[in-house]
């Protein structure tokens, strides 16, 4: 039996929200024994994930709302786009 810990940072959040949604964070998290974060973003998220007193569904909504604003602020890579030009 291991101890899983899980080290959560702005970009691991944003990447998995972009890729999985929010169902990807709910399990990202669900399955640590410990999480070690970076930043702001990552200790406010964790702080609601583990706030049991706090309704799921606004839980989710505001954690959802949290790393959606973040990503919206960070933007996207311009330079993986690629511009393919036919003639």
């Amino acid at each position: 039996m291991g101890f899983h810990k899980r080290w959560i940072s702005e970009e691991v959040l944003i990447d998995r929200y972009r890729n999985e949604g929010i169902a990807g964070i709910e399990s990202y998290l669900g399955h640590a024994d410990a999480f070690i974060t970076s930043g702001d973003l990552s200790e406010n998220i964790i702080d609601l994930f583990n706030d049991h007193t706090m309704n799921k569904i606004i839980k989710w909504n505001t954690i959802s709302s949290l790393i959606s604003d973040a990503s919206i602020k960070k933007g996207f890579d311009e330079k993986k786009k690629k511009t393919i030009i036919t003639g």
